[in-house]
């Protein structure tokens, strides 16, 4: 959403703000009260909405950002996945079937995972400069063998080592990956993302903001009123000495009013920061597990990232991913495994070190940041996670968790290269046995 789009939600608050504006307007001519009031209500009125408008379209700006960026990390690891998985010896012919049928099942995998995905397919160049399908998933529109539309050069990034991100209509989206044979890349990974549930989530947010505007102006207005009354009310008590003596309870009467009307402004004011307390809990805790959620724990680690090379003090991130979570979803439901979530969750909180952070990563990953701890501090407090998890008491089954630890002692590393070494970590981890930990440090990667 750029400056130009206004939310229908928005518009529609715009509408009913004008409305009660004139009808305020209209009343306060015919009951003959103070005017001073009303260039007031019409411009605070107006800031409210504007400022509104400009933070659902920031706020959809940001998170279109953050979606871009998780759909480009998805795809690379999806690409290195397909790597691994020996695409480069995929024939057209059909002779390698094993790689196929391995490709196949991992593009079945990530199709159940996440429904936001459409179609995947792997293809390569041609001597002409189009694109040739080499693997497809199953409702994919082209087929092994088959020419892309697109030539290569639509993806010009992907050739060049780069993960491309192209907007097809309102809803889906292209990322294309390279598939590195070595150092060269011998192919494309096409992954066809629907953003409909992204969608659903940022409208969600932003009826959050409509709503909370709302509540603003209702004040505004009802302030408005009250104050026209009180000017209004001590205009009268200036008429005369005696006609106040004569009209000394109507008086009262009115401030009783007055007073109950400034009841029901504090009691809403009361309201609007319980909706904000809401609204803020919302945005940045996790609705299941009750830690922070992605975006938040990214930005905790960013501004301890800098605190820390500021002093010259190391930060460390532990990343862990449960063991055999698919397994425990289709063995014992869903619900175990929410219930597995907020059990683990529940011990990363009560482990959690003062002036740490933790929160989930996404999906059955969590993270937590450790400001100023080395990595001998971190590998202890991983493992120690690492013993509570498993002895934790869960409702279906024990879990474990394999983890990645990495470290940084200076501003050499970005946020994401810390978080990409600790997911290497875990990943090692979880090729070499599960439920344990590995340093990204300790060069067992480059052994590997």
């Amino acid at each position: 959403m750029n400056l130009l789009t206004v939310n229908p939600w928005l518009l529609g608050l715009g509408v009913l703000t004008a409305v009660f504006l004139l009808g305020v307007t209209v009343w306060t001519f015919r009951a003959d009260r103070s005017k001073k009031s009303l260039p007031a209500l019409f411009i605070a009125s107006l800031i409210t909405l504007v400022v509104a408008h400009v933070t659902i379209a920031s706020a959809s700006a940001k998170e279109f950002v953050e979606f871009e960026a998780q759909q480009r990390n998805l795809a690379r690891i999806f690409a290195a996945e397909i790597a691994a998985s020996q695409h480069a010896q995929v024939r057209l012919d059909g002779s390698s079937r094993t790689a196929i049928s391995r490709i196949n099942n991992q593009f079945s995998r990530w199709q159940e995972a996440s429904p936001s995905i459409v179609s995947l397919k792997t293809a390569r160049k041609t001597p002409d400069g189009k694109m040739q399908v080499i693997v497809a998933s199953k409702g994919a529109e082209h087929q092994a063998g088959s020419t892309l539309s697109e030539s290569s050069d639509s993806f010009a990034d992907a050739w060049g080592g780069h993960v491309s991100f192209t907007e097809l209509d309102s809803r889906l989206t292209m990322v294309a990956a390279p598939l590195f044979n070595g150092k060269n890349a011998e192919g494309v990974l096409l992954v066809k993302v629907d953003r409909a549930i992204w969608m659903g989530d940022s409208e969600a947010g932003q009826r959050g903001i409509v709503l909370m505007s709302a509540l603003m102006i209702f004040l505004i207005i009802v302030g408005g009123v009250a104050g026209s009354e009180l000017v209004h009310s001590l205009a009268s008590l200036r008429v005369s000495r005696a006609e106040m003596l004569l009209q000394g309870e109507r008086i009262k009467e009115q401030m009783d009013i007055i007073a109950e009307k400034n009841q029901q402004m504090a009691a809403n004011q009361d309201l609007l920061a319980q909706a904000n307390a809401r609204l803020q809990s919302l945005a940045t805790m996790d609705g299941l597990t009750g830690v922070m959620n992605h975006r938040t724990l990214m930005e905790f680690l960013a501004n301890h990232m800098k605190k820390n090379s500021v002093i010259g003090s190391p930060c460390s991130v532990v990343l862990l991913d449960v063991d055999s979570f698919k397994q425990l979803n289709d063995q014992y439901g869903h619900m175990a495994g929410d219930d597995a979530l907020r059990t683990i969750a529940q011990v990363l909180r009560q482990s959690c070190p003062p002036g740490a952070g933790v929160g989930r990563y996404g999906g059955e990953e969590f993270m937590m940041v450790l400001p100023g701890a080395s990595e001998s501090t971190a590998l202890g407090i991983a493992e120690e996670l690492r013993r509570r998890i498993q002895m934790a008491k869960m409702t279906s089954r024990p879990c474990t968790a394999s983890f990645g630890v990495s470290t940084v002692y200076s501003m050499g590393k970005s946020e994401q290269t810390l978080i990409d070494e600790a997911d290497k970590a875990m990943y090692y981890s979880k090729t070499h046995g599960k439920n344990r930990v590995t340093h990204y440090g300790h060069g067992l990667l480059e052994s590997a």
